[in-house]
């Protein structure tokens, strides 16, 4: 359930960052990737991709549930540089 929290709140966030770059995914009605627990901006943007990563590492514990990453394509890019998570 806080996972659930998490990733939401993590949507919000990324919403807020606007993205860029190609690709695109299939948005359910919460912002997601359908049948995923996946922000939309994480197959969009890499820097949404960074940011949706951080996200889980500082919500990760031994009682948290596993994320449903489902088909989502994360994006990626050949010019960007490496980034600390």
């Amino acid at each position: 359930m806080a996972t659930t929290a998490m990733v939401a709140a993590a949507t919000i966030a990324l919403g807020a960052c606007g993205g860029g770059g190609g690709g695109g995914g299939t948005a359910s009605g919460g912002g997601f990737v359908d049948g995923t627990e996946v922000p939309v901006g994480v197959e969009q943007g890499i820097k949404d991709v960074i940011a949706f990563a951080r996200q889980l590492i500082a919500a990760t514990s031994e009682t948290s549930e596993p994320v449903l990453l489902g088909n989502a394509k994360l994006a990626t890019s050949e010019s960007d540089e490496p980034a600390d998570l």
